[in-house]
């Protein structure tokens, strides 16, 4: 071995060396020194990244500020100096871990004042680029093990060899290579690569059959880790994720931990045991996603959760055009490995194979990921983006009908235009897929918000039901609209429902919690409300909520103070006016309305929410003008008008009667 270190930058560094790189940089960021930082973990991913793809341009100051801190392109990094910080404290920590490593055969440098990673290698003897072929995917921890002929492996061999599981997750570093040399040969090393896995796999489907499969019944999909080396890249590994939750979820007798009980467990340091015993699972699928360009690469297995034995593995390199494809197929595969019968809309919705443009693709999946952060209107440009690539996107027209549709009842957009759009958009969707639930189901929110059509609304949320019966998110819905037709048992039977399917979602409580309200069951509410705040799952905005009980129960100065923590929208400033007038402030509560008139004249928004102060002064006459306005306007408040406890001084009045039998809810 040399003894002078080589230092490199990656303009010199050949295909083995750059695979030596990425397996050191696995083995670095999983190091106590880096454990307790995932930006520092992020920082260093993302400059070997850039730099191992020859992108130096990325490792400018202020194109990393952009990509991993969200600072504007443009903005001043003279007096920004987030990216300076971090790489400072990344320095820190790479010499924390050499000092604690036993004599490294290569070391990652970040040289004072860049941010270009230098590698130092302590031997001359690295693979070259003729011996790429031979380098199996399944690697070791440290260096590079040639592999044995496979004419000579018999199955017996495989099953005394099978690999650790986390080394069969790792990505094949070198699916692709630098610009280089990055067209010599790839074909011939994916092949090769895959074929040396395959025969891994089929021991691992010989160990399958004699003793894991009758004993899975429940899976968790935990979420993939994103191996492009880009922090930026996050969304698409998420965003393939989901997929493949949704669709082993659609098999009646898989039970799958809902997405967010399993996104709970990104970046965990916990086991797979571990991971099955606190969801009550019995197997744990876990894998790794690392995306070049148009290419993925996706690394995924199933692992006993009991045994802590893996079951079944597979690695697939895709095009991003099939990759939609590649969760049905990779459902398909794990319900027929732990035999499970499947139905015939099950099968048929693994076998959709819809060719989708890849630029769309990709938008349609960015959007989903903002939709998880409860960001409607940045989603919906990207769901917009998506459907202006490819026309024919039913999940993109979906997906951009639930944010115009959320954006309606949130008071961010125009009732009736968002509407209107969110019923073409639902009609599009299931145009061009009639088995697509979350079309019917936007369907049944745009029959509801646009036509007040409460029957129409049922069907379509039963049709959505029926072709997708574990997807919380669309019982969620079917909630409100059960509340808001004043079934109240049967909303909180449903509630249960979907607490089963997911019991780690802040949106769920939040919405069970309302029900509760709307119920009138005010302290049951609050005892939810304090239950979850005893949970670990990020907690919902609990403000307004808390306003609407506190003012039910008479509690006006805590209503008050939790209202003016909701925010300055029509919605949070009406309950606040309306909280001030029964509270005896009438002064107060008047003067909030010509706010409110503002919003009406320059927005289109606000005509009910008025309504609510003047039922809270106890000025009918001036309530039930505004609540015409809101009829004439079609406000999507009146949904609710069975149910606002704001609305208790009004229910006397024949008017009010009226108003029901108009908005299609009589009594």
């Amino acid at each position: 071995m040399g003894t002078v270190a080589q230092a490199r930058n990656t303009d010199g560094l050949t295909p083995g060396q750059i695979l030596q790189v990425r397996h050191h940089l696995d083995e670095v960021l999983a190091s106590p020194a880096f454990a307790g930082s995932k930006r520092a973990r992020d920082f260093l991913q993302l400059i070997v990244g850039h730099a191992l793809k020859g992108d130096f341009d990325s490792l400018r100051e202020r194109m990393i500020g952009a990509e991993m801190f969200g600072r504007p392109i443009g903005y001043d990094t003279g007096s920004d100096s987030v990216v300076r910080v971090k790489a400072t404290e990344v320095r820190k920590k790479l010499a924390q871990y050499y000092r604690e490593s036993a004599s490294p055969t290569l070391r990652i440098e970040l040289p004072s004042g860049s941010y270009v990673p230098r590698f130092c290698f302590e031997s001359a003897e690295t693979l070259e680029h003729d011996e790429i072929g031979s380098i199996s995917p399944v690697a070791p921890r440290r260096g590079v093990e040639r592999r044995q002929e496979q004419s000579t492996v018999t199955e017996a061999d495989l099953s005394k060899r099978m690999p650790d599981k986390r080394d069969v997750l790792r990505p094949l570093s070198m699916w692709r290579r630098p610009a280089h040399t990055q067209n010599v040969g790839l074909g011939l090393w994916i092949g090769s690569a895959l074929l040396a896995l395959a025969a891994l796999i089929s021991g691992k489907r010989w160990y399958l059959h004699s003793n894991a499969a009758s004993s899975i019944h429940s899976v968790a999909i935990l979420p993939l880790r994103n191996f492009s080396g880009v922090p930026a890249q996050e969304y698409f590994a998420d965003g393939m994720t989901q997929e493949l939750v949704s669709d082993l979820g659609q098999v009646s007798t898989l039970h799958v931990a809902p997405i967010a009980s399993v996104m709970r467990y990104k970046g965990t340091s916990k086991t797979e045991p571990e991971i099955a015993r606190e969801l009550a699972v019995d197997g744990v699928v876990e894998g790794s996603v690392q995306r070049e360009g148009n290419q993925v690469l996706i690394s995924v297995q199933l692992t006993d959760g009991k045994t802590n034995h893996p079951v079944w593995a597979h690695t697939y390199v895709r095009d991003l055009a099939t990759a939609l494809a590649w969760q049905g197929e990779v459902a398909q595969t794990i319900v027929k490995e732990i035999d499970l019968g499947v139905t015939q809309q099950s099968q048929a919705r693994f076998r959709r194979n819809r060719p989708i443009d890849p630029v769309a693709q990709d938008l349609y999946t960015h959007g989903k990921y903002l939709l998880e952060a409860e960001d409607c209107t940045n989603g919906a440009d990207y769901f917009r983006a998506a459907l202006n690539v490819s026309f024919n996107y039913p999940q993109a027209q979906a997906a951009l009908a639930f944010c115009d549709g959320h954006l309606g009842e949130s008071d961010r957009m125009d009732s009736n235009d968002a509407f209107s759009m969110q019923m073409i958009e639902a009609r599009r969707a299931i145009e061009l897929d009639n088995s697509l639930a979350e079309g019917h189901a936007e369907l049944a929110n745009a029959e509801i918000n646009l036509n007040w059509d409460w029957a129409a609304g049922g069907a379509e949320f039963r049709r959505a039901l029926q072709l997708s019966p574990r997807s919380a998110s669309i019982h969620e819905e079917y909630e409100s609209y059960l509340v808001r037709t004043g079934r109240v048992r049967e909303a909180l039977a449903e509630i249960q429902k979907s607490g089963d399917l997911d019991p780690f979602s802040s949106r769920l409580f939040h919405l069970e919690g309302s029900i509760l309200y709307y119920c009138r069951q005010y302290d049951q509410a609050l005892q939810l409300i304090q239950k979850v705040r005893t949970l670990d799952i990020p907690p919902p905005n609990w403000h307004f909520l808390l306003g609407e009980i506190y003012a039910e129960k008479g509690a006006f100065a805590d209503s008050i103070a939790e209202f003016s923590r909701a925010g300055s929208r029509p919605q949070a400033l009406s309950h606040l006016a309306n909280a001030y007038a029964r509270s005896g402030q009438v002064d107060v509560a008047l003067a909030i309305i010509p706010r409110l008139e503002d919003t009406v004249k320059n927005e289109g928004i606000g005509r009910y929410e008025i309504a609510l102060v003047y039922a809270g002064l106890g000025k009918k006459d001036e309530a039930f003008k505004w609540l015409e306005e809101a009829y004439k306007t079609h406000d999507n408040g009146l949904t609710y008008l069975k149910i606002e406890p704001c609305l208790a001084p009004l229910r006397s009045d024949p008017r009010f009667d009226d108003l029901l039998s108009r908005v299609g809810l009589s009594q």
